[in-house]
């Protein structure tokens, strides 16, 4: 993503300072990076992103943008792009984009009552990554941050790289315009969880909004990206940060406000897409 330009002076900007001087890597399931296992948990969460309701796109921001676009540009070898709304013009248009968030999966590893065939070709078990990145500033030593990746709990499918990948990875170097005491205030660790459970066109709601020649048929992204879904979590719930999408590429959502929409119970999920095949 196209970095925000930072503030001359880096402490001009008390509300993005945060120091984390110490790095405890914590489980995938935790009191403070997980959402409620409670029975809430075995329905479909709706929510939709506002145009009008997010906040700034700062420089602080645009670091953590940047980690994401990097460490997955490393996972898929290609060079990636994380879109900005502002970029494609999205941020002067009205419009909401709905997504649901899955239950969590509280059986995992519990095995069902009926016959199962063996697995005779049985992938790694899936495990979180960290990513160590030196993140250079415009001049100066680079600062150490690090990114970790969760498979989503609520997804029934992980990614690959989830099980390929060594637990432990070190990135090139990430280049930066911004000044070193900057990049010493922020955050130098984050926690991020991903599915694949999006459709491959999820953001088909921004289409007609979208600046045309930014979209990307020309220069598609992996296949793999289409349908992403990056997730933060904060205050007990799942916020979305990132979207792949086959026609807009990955786009960057983490400076929206994500809104609540209306809980749908497994049965209801059911009955509705029955009552689509019978339309159908």
């Amino acid at each position: 993503m196209l970095f925000i330009e930072a503030l001359n002076r880096a402490n001009n900007q008390p509300n993005e300072k945060k120091i984390i001087s110490r790095v405890k890597y914590r489980p995938i399931v935790s009191n403070q990076d997980s959402v409620d296992l409670s029975s809430a948990a075995h329905q479909v969460k709706e929510i939709y992103l506002e145009s009008q309701t997010k906040d700034a796109l700062t420089a602080s921001t645009s670091v953590f943008a940047n980690l994401i676009e990097h460490a997955l540009s490393y996972i898929f070898e290609t060079k990636l792009h994380l879109h900005s709304p502002e970029e494609l013009d999205l941020d002067k248009k009205n419009w909401k984009l709905f997504l649901q968030v899955p239950p969590i999966n509280t059986e995992n590893g519990r095995k069902s009552a009926g016959y199962l065939a063996p697995e005779i070709h049985r992938r790694p078990p899936a495990k979180q990554l960290i990513f160590h990145i030196p993140v250079k500033p415009s001049y100066g030593i680079p600062v150490d941050m690090t990114l970790l990746m969760s498979p989503h709990n609520g997804s029934p499918e992980t990614l690959d790289f989830f099980h390929s990948f060594p637990k432990e990875n070190s990135l090139p170097v990430l280049r930066t315009p911004y000044p070193p005491e900057f990049l010493d205030q922020q955050v130098k660790h984050h926690h991020i969880l991903l599915d694949q459970d999006g459709e491959a066109d999820q953001l088909s709601a921004l289409y007609a909004h979208a600046n045309q020649s930014r979209l990307i048929e020309q220069n598609p992204i992996p296949t793999q990206l289409c349908g992403l879904r990056i997730w933060r979590t904060k205050n007990n719930a799942l916020n979305p940060i990132a979207l792949g999408d086959k026609h807009i590429g990955f786009l960057f959502v983490g400076h929206y406000k994500a809104q609540e929409g209306n809980a749908i119970s497994a049965e209801e999920r059911a009955r509705q897409a029955s009552n689509l095949y019978t339309k159908a």
